[in-house]
């Protein structure tokens, strides 16, 4: 019984594991209450893409948690119900910019990778009436809500840097009437 649940630990802190989603930021894609399936980088070299939807820790914030503390952390299941939202929360958004990359979003509400309109499925876009432009440093990703006018995002708080990531969406695994793959 112990082993399983030291396997089932690990499974869980460094492969794969559940988010729950708890804002209005990436609808209709993904909504209040769904649940996703992450696969982890920490052991995995994972080639991130624009249009890939990702999960990362708060870029305000200095993660320093080593392996060692992530296992324990994860053994602590007295911790299960703990909602308060600390400055080591996960959120989650989709990458738009690469290193390198010119973001643009124009007067017209069109999403721009180096002078190219991202075209993505269910992304909520509007005129905005302002063009704004941000370029992605090395080493981040810029990442935006698909609800991106209720999106506090990399317009927001900046690029995330890829010691930040925690891992990649792969699947929408609740509610169960909504099983599929993102990220197509």
């Amino acid at each position: 019984m112990l082993t399983a649940i030291l396997l089932a630990t690990f499974i869980r802190t460094f492969i794969v594991q559940i988010y729950y989603i708890p804002s209005s930021s990436m609808e209709p894609t993904l909504n209040i209450n769904d649940r996703v399936l992450v696969v982890k980088d920490k052991f995995y070299d994972i080639d991130y893409q624009v249009g890939d939807i990702i999960v990362f820790y708060n870029p305000n914030y200095v993660y320093e948690k080593n392996t060692y503390q992530e296992f324990y952390e994860s053994l602590q299941v007295w911790n299960i119900n703990q909602k308060q939202l600390s400055i080591d929360t996960a959120f989650i958004k989709r990458i738009v910019g690469l290193e390198g990359d010119i973001i643009q979003i124009d007067k017209n509400g069109n999403l721009l990778n180096n002078g190219k309109i991202i075209e993505i499925n269910n992304m909520y876009l509007e005129s905005f009436g302002k063009e704004a432009f941000y370029t992605v440093p090395k080493n981040t990703v810029f990442v935006i809500g698909d609800n991106i006018r209720n999106s506090i995002d990399s317009r927001v708080y900046g690029s995330v840097n890829f010691n930040q990531i925690i891992g990649k969406a792969i699947y929408k695994i609740f509610p169960l009437n909504e099983i599929k793959i993102i990220n197509d």
